[in-house]
């Protein structure tokens, strides 16, 4: 076997345990023993800002994962999904888990990344993340983030708060100069995804829905769909709620820059009596934990007056 089939094969090996490749590490340990020039996704403001902070760039890193979306196991048959008053609401386990996962892998490689050029944090982590099918009929996830890692001299929440591994925060530099101006400095990023299903039988249809007594409702009048209503609640209560929890772990006082997306389509599963259609919720949230280092100070705002206009 050649130099290069074994260096593929620990690539692999590595990429399979939730590392990076072979190369990846070799240049990025290269970059950090010799130094040089350095790569950046930051703006000559936020570069200019970084260094007031005492913070030097040194490279762009990047973690990336594509990940196989496995199968639903059928409803009824649902982890703590099956409920026997007939609701036909639940999360689908096996979905949150895979959109979960992809994400913390790409986050690891990108703070693996910034590891080995002997980074404090990554600033600016940007997130890219979609889906296809594959020819087999399943959906693959793609999850990619981006950032600049950099090193600091006394400014920066130092990586102690992360058992060694640099701390990563989507903040900007101007918004990170701002918590740190307050006292406040960053503990990591925290997400989490959740996908609820919610059949149209359940409470509301598409056609109609039930008045007090129970009387049908006529397709032409408007109300309110509360079954689907209900699972975005539940949606974003079981993601607030695993964001609160992480926060909680890194010892933060709360959480900024939240980020929330969620989406709706119509889905199909199987059921115990055939396939039962209805409305699939995803919701996910992303944001950076904070920890007060310091008194906070509270600077006035300033009046500024375009007159461009």
């Amino acid at each position: 076997m050649s130099t290069e089939e074994e260096e593929q094969e620990q690539s692999l090996a590595r990429i399979e345990r939730g590392g990076i490749t072979v190369a990846a590490e070799r240049r990025l340990s290269e970059l950090r023993d010799k130094g040089g020039l350095f790569t950046s996704d930051l703006t000559v403001n936020g570069w200019a800002l970084a260094h007031q902070l005492g913070l030097r760039p040194l490279s762009q890193v990047m973690g990336s994962s594509i990940y196989q979306m496995g199968y639903q196991s059928s409803w009824g048959q649902l982890e703590g999904g099956y409920d026997p008053t007939g609701s036909n609401m639940f999360e689908l386990g096996t979905l949150s888990q895979a959109l979960n996962e992809v994400r913390t892998r790409a986050l690891g490689r990108l703070a693996e990344e910034a590891m080995h050029v002997g980074a404090d944090a990554v600033v600016e982590v940007d997130t890219r993340a979609g889906e296809s099918s594959l020819e087999t009929g399943m959906v693959s996830l793609e999850h990619t983030v981006f950032g600049t890692a950099v090193s600091r001299n006394g400014s920066l929440g130092s990586s102690r708060h992360t058992g060694g591994r640099p701390v990563l925060t989507e903040l900007s530099v101007a918004d990170f100069s701002k918590l740190v101006r307050g006292g406040f400095e960053p503990l990591g990023i925290v997400a989490w995804s959740a996908v609820f299903f919610a059949s149209y039988g359940y409470g509301s249809g598409l056609g109609g829905g039930m008045m007090g007594g129970g009387m049908l409702m006529g397709g032409m009048q408007n109300f309110e769909l509360s079954a689907f209503t209900q699972a975005f609640y539940n949606a974003r209560e079981s993601v607030i709620g695993e964001l609160n929890a992480q926060a909680s772990a890194l010892g933060a006082s709360g959480i900024v820059g939240v980020r929330i997306g969620h989406r709706a389509v119509r889905h199909e599963i199987q059921g115990m009596n055939g396939k039962l259609g209805g409305l699939m919720v995803t919701f996910n949230a992303i944001g950076t934990a904070i920890r007060q280092t310091g008194e906070a100070t509270l600077y006035a705002p300033e009046t500024t007056i375009d007159l461009t206009t």
